[in-house]
């Protein structure tokens, strides 16, 4: 009996939504046991100014870090619905890099960091659901994002291979760029040379698109120069009906 590479792939895509969870939980039951125990025994009828910016710089993180949560619980809901839909093997692969690219338009704002995008016109529908492509796309934008700490510019670009039949999605950033021992393991589950946390990495994006590419019988490769940048490649098959 064969495996079902959807099936395994979602179960993927839940796992790496789940680990993303548990940092910033810790952190939200540590920094609020904290706040808890630093105030609740003070007997004072007002605040210093000190006091009130920490608490409210506490708070700030805290918002931060739900939000960070609640981001990941909606896209295991998406997941959810793509089982309930396994009929919608198929999207307009523009149409999720523009859903994408407005989605993510505050955290792109505030990092400093501009998304141009170089559409091809008219492009076929890709082999691949749109809670998958979405995936993909927004887990390459964001491993751009965390790239490139003093901001910068990120360029999306697709085009159509008449010959291969594909679809070609590159995204390319100015961030700092991987070095040729880690670039060989980048699709590892849980490989990161970042920082774990909220807006940091858990180390199983790229594992994941490389999961969801390879299940729709895809490709996706890696180039990248220090200090200069990197390109994703994406290669997703043309539906068939």
């Amino acid at each position: 009996m064969k495996s079902d590479p959807l099936a395994s792939n979602s179960f993927t895509v839940i796992s790496g939504l789940a680990h993303e969870l548990d940092s910033p939980l810790k952190s939200i039951l540590s920094r609020t046991q904290k706040l808890i125990n630093d105030y609740k025994n003070r007997d004072f009828e007002f605040i210093s100014y000190k006091d009130f910016k920490v608490i409210i710089s506490t708070l700030e993180q805290l918002e931060r870090q739900l939000q960070h949560c609640s981001q990941t619980t909606s896209r295991m809901l998406y997941v959810g619905k793509r089982h309930a839909r396994l009929e919608e093997n198929n999207c307009q692969a523009n149409d999720i890099i523009k859903n994408v690219m407005e989605e993510l338009s505050p955290q792109l704002k505030s990092a400093h960091i501009k998304l141009t995008s170089q559409l091809g016109k008219q492009l076929p529908l890709v082999t691949v659901g749109p809670i998958e492509c979405h995936q993909i796309i927004h887990n390459v934008i964001i491993n751009a994002v965390q790239a490139m700490p003093g901001g910068g510019t990120i360029r999306v670009r697709t085009s159509l291979d008449k010959t291969s039949g594909f679809v070609s999605i590159n995204v390319t950033d100015q961030g700092v760029g991987i070095t040729p021992d880690h670039l060989s393991r980048v699709f590892e589950p849980f490989f990161t040379t970042k920082e774990r946390g909220v807006d940091k990495s858990s180390g199983l994006g790229l594992s994941i698109i490389y999961s969801i590419v390879n299940a729709v019988g895809g490709s996706i490769h890696i180039k990248s120069s220090l200090r200069k940048g990197t390109v994703v490649q994406i290669s997703l098959p043309v539906y068939q009906p």
